[in-house]
């Protein structure tokens, strides 16, 4: 086709096909796309993940503390003549099924005895007692993790 002086153009000349990768980085560009670091999803995955494992740092040992002990009671003894007790009594109630810990005080006149209240009660310790004449008074029953809250709370006084 042939107009007043210009030369021939074709049609297909002047519709061209659009080309997006030609452009693409003229258009990443002028919109200010930008691929190089972390998208809006994996920054919040990892600020969740974060905020999740310090929450779990916190409760879980406290949660796991209170499984272990929950079950756990503290028996308090103290016998009537003012004696200490011997370690031959203690290794006859550490093997009592049940008992996790017998502990003297300082002046080795009060007994400690941390048991699991489901598997054992008093009665089998007084069995133990009377077994070898021993004349004992018991001082207090008290919950385990009470009783380890009580003995901190002592030692903050004392220091």
């Amino acid at each position: 086709m042939k107009i007043h002086g210009i030369v021939n153009i074709k049609i297909e000349d002047l519709i061209m096909a659009y080309d997006p990768e030609k452009y693409k980085k003229k258009r990443e560009k002028v919109l200010g796309i930008r691929k190089s670091g972390l998208s809006f999803g994996s920054i919040a995955t990892i600020v969740a993940f974060t905020i999740i494992l310090g929450i779990g740092f916190i409760f879980i040992p406290q949660t796991i503390s209170y499984i272990k002990t929950k079950n756990l009671d503290d028996a308090i003894f103290k016998l009537n003549n003012n004696e200490v007790w011997t370690n031959h009594i203690i290794s006859q109630l550490q093997e009592l099924n049940g008992i996790t810990d017998v502990v003297k005080d300082k002046n080795n006149t009060r007994l400690v005895i941390t048991f699991d209240r489901r598997v054992l009660n008093i009665s089998k310790f007084d069995a133990i007692f009377k077994n070898n004449n021993l004349q004992v008074t018991l001082l207090n029953q008290i919950n385990h993790s009470q009783h380890q809250a009580i003995l901190r709370q002592d030692e903050k006084l004392e220091n």
